[in-house]
C-alpha cells in the first residue's frame, strides 16, 4: 500500500473517528493492518476451508483441490507462490478449478504466502 493512499485514509478517517468520541491512533492502527506477518500460520488456519491439498512434503507443496494431481504444473499452466518464511509452495493454475477463478486463487495464495508488498515471489511465470 503506498504512502499517499494511507495518508489520505488517515486524513479522512481521523476526523470521523474523533466526531464519534472514539480515539484510535490511526497511523498505528493502519500500520497493524498493512504490516507483513512474521510467522506463517499453521495449515489448520490458512487452509481451514480445505481449498488446497498437499501433493509433496519437501518442500511442502499444495495445489487446489480438484486440480488433477497428475496434471502438469509448469509455467504454461500456472504460477507457484512461495512462502519465504517456511518454504511452502502453492500452485495457482491459469484455469478455473471447482468454480474458483484463477484471480481468486492467486489472491488467496498471496494472503497465505505473504509476499513482499512491492513484488511477489514467484518460482515460475506470472499471470
Amino acid at each position: 500500500m503506498n504512502r499517499p493512499f494511507v495518508s489520505l485514509i488517515v486524513l479522512c478517517v481521523t476526523p470521523w473517528l474523533a466526531s464519534c468520541g472514539v480515539f484510535i491512533d490511526a497511523p498505528e492502527y493502519l500500520h497493524s493492518l498493512t504490516k507483513r506477518r512474521s510467522a506463517p500460520l499453521p495449515e489448520s488456519e490458512w487452509n481451514a476451508l480445505g481449498v488446497w491439498q498437499r501433493v509433496a512434503d519437501h518442500p511442502p507443496s499444495y495445489i487446489p483441490k480438484g486440480y488433477p494431481v497428475t496434471a502438469p504444473r509448469g509455467v504454461e499452466q500456472g504460477t507457484w507462490m512461495v512462502d519465504q518464511r517456511d518454504g511452502k509452495q502453492l500452485f495457482v493454475p491459469r484455469t478455473k478449478v471447482r468454480e474458483l477463478e484463477p484471480g481468486l486463487m492467486l489472491g488467496e495464495a498471496r494472503k497465505i504466502t505473504n509476499p513482499p508488498p512491492v513484488s511477489g515471489i514467484y518460482r515460475q511465470g506470472e499471470f
